[in-house]
């Protein structure tokens, strides 16, 4: 059953009311019409900004640092690198450099092809290589 734009109106205002986070989509969803006809319903009654799923801050989009996809999945600036970073970092390995003792990563996928290549990962750069050859450390 269709509602009538005065029934759709009038509901978009309360949902957006109780609930500023809501998304036209799931408002859609709950009324029955399309996330098109209750954005142009609500047109500028959202005066609610984003809010962030992790802080709970308020998500501002600028063009440096916060992508698109970051607001759509509201997450703010910081909350969404450290999201990236934890993913970044459960895909590396971490290793201790055997010249200068420094905690060095590497990706998953270099880690899987130097292995298969029977080499072990030991210095966390070709500095510190050199310097291992050079002190005669190998022999």
């Amino acid at each position: 059953m269709r509602m009538v734009n005065r029934d759709v109106r009038d509901s978009t205002a309360r949902m957006l009311a109780v609930n500023p986070s809501l998304t036209y989509a799931e408002i859609a969803r709950l009324l029955g019409v399309s996330r098109e006809r209750i954005r142009q319903v609500a047109g500028k009654r959202r005066l609610q900004p984003r809010i962030c799923r992790v802080c709970g801050k308020q998500i501002k989009v600028l063009r440096n640092g916060v992508t698109q996809t970051a607001y759509r999945q509201r997450y703010c600036r910081d909350c969404w690198n450290a999201e990236k970073e934890q993913r970044r970092s459960a895909r590396d390995f971490d290793f201790i450099c055997e010249t200068c003792g420094v905690r060095f990563s590497r990706k998953v996928g270099i880690v899987r092809r130097q292995r298969k290549a029977g080499q072990q990962i030991r210095w966390c750069s070709r500095q510190c290589h050199g310097k291992w050859l050079g002190a005669g450390a190998h022999k």
